[in-house]
């Protein structure tokens, strides 16, 4: 893969947190957690790469965590392949690990948790879906402190939904339509004080597209 390219993402899926966490009361207001979806049927099956995180990423263990921290390489590689992690703009230090899985519903035996030190911290897939088509992204994700997000680009100008339960699993879920196109698939902690969240089952299917 090409480093360069990856890098790139990599920083711009930074820079994106950034820009959220400072809309983020407007963001909050204007998004819950389960956007308006249209009520018909699914256009695709399951588009996102180890949706069910039950891929190790090579090297490690795949019990054992995967950190990384200001001054270490890019992209981060999480501990579940297909996956990267992104960090706070101070590089904050970032950690995941797969565990055995629990989600609701069908799931695959692993799960991913991950744990940030600040905000911004959190996991990422590029998705180079067609810009004139419709998705939804889902995920199911269980917050054990902090505040998670997911949002289906890389920049600012997509639907976010935000989690409102601590302790408990809840289904997070955007739709796009063809003016605001999915080229990734962010799930992130935006907690000041950082945070740890569980997260599964995650979805990306063509839809209809909204008028």
């Amino acid at each position: 893969m090409n480093f360069t390219t990856h890098r790139g993402r990599a920083l711009r899926a930074f820079a994106a947190a950034t820009a959220l966490s400072m809309a983020s009361t407007a963001v909050l207001a204007a998004s819950p957690a389960a956007s308006a979806c249209p009520a018909q049927g699914f256009l695709s099956g399951n588009l996102a790469v180890n949706p069910s995180f039950e891929l190790p990423t090579p090297g490690p263990s795949a019990t054992a965590s995967v950190c990384w921290r200001a001054g270490m390489p890019l992209p981060a590689t999480s501990a579940a392949a297909g996956w990267l992690m992104h960090s706070s703009n101070d590089g904050a230090r970032v950690c995941s690990r797969l565990i055995p899985g629990s989600a609701p519903g069908p799931g695959g035996a692993r799960m991913l948790a991950f744990q940030a030190a600040s905000n911004e911290g959190g996991i990422y897939q590029a998705q180079p879906l067609d810009p004139a088509k419709a998705y939804m992204f889902s995920v199911w994700v269980l917050v054990q402190s902090g505040q998670v997000a997911i949002q289906s680009r890389n920049m600012i100008g997509g639907p976010v939904a935000w989690s409102s339960k601590t302790g408990e699993w809840e289904q997070l879920r955007v739709c796009t339509n063809s003016m605001a196109n999915t080229d990734s698939l962010v799930i992130f902690n935006q907690a000041a004080g950082g945070g740890r969240f569980v997260v599964d089952r995650v979805e990306v299917r063509e839809i209809p597209i909204r008028e």
